[in-house]
């Protein structure tokens, strides 16, 4: 079974990698649907209790995140754009974050020069994600394919691994 997973994790990954704008696309309905049903379910909570134990903020809260869920949903494009700017500032934030931290270092070696070639080259990659959604659902796409390949392969050599072992238990008591 373990086998199966990792093989299927390999299949994903590919299909991850060969369709970056699809992976992003299912990607934000997903999260608009979570988001929908976040609100939906804390509105029924909310109206299910007695009036004195209501809690208006909740409420209200509630009725937003229903509504930001409608809108995530009805307006994918824009949610897929969302997602692509948080990435991408993320990246940002981050090529910063090594750049201080590589100019900071740069005089204890080659690896405060490796942050802050590092810190460049994501400070560079953030904008352009922000300001390319094409480009930053590559990416997304390619960093979840990453993780599913890594995943896959770690599932086959856990297969392999079991496999032997129990062999290796069966061999000892015969």
């Amino acid at each position: 079974m373990i086998l199966a997973q990792g093989v299927l994790l390999i299949i994903i990954a590919f299909i991850f990698f060969n369709n970056p704008v699809s992976v992003l696309t299912v990607i934000s309905m997903w999260i608009g649907i979570l988001t929908l049903a976040a609100g939906a379910l804390g509105l029924i909570a909310n109206l299910t209790v007695k009036n004195e134990q209501r809690d208006n903020s909740s409420l209200l809260w509630s009725i937003v995140t229903l509504l930001l869920g409608i809108l995530m949903v009805a307006k994918i494009g824009l949610t897929m754009k969302a997602i692509t700017v948080i990435f991408g500032l993320w990246i940002l934030i981050t090529g910063i974050v090594l750049l201080f931290a590589g100019i900071q270092h740069r005089k204890t070696g080659a690896l405060g020069w490796i942050m802050l070639l590092g810190g460049v080259l994501s400070i560079i990659a953030g904008v352009v994600i922000i300001f390319d959604m094409a480009t930053g659902a590559a990416w997304i796409s390619t960093l979840l394919g990453i993780q599913a390949l890594i995943a896959g392969i770690g599932f086959i050599l856990l297969a392999f691994v079991k496999r032997n072992l129990v062999n290796k238990i069966k061999s000892s008591f015969a």
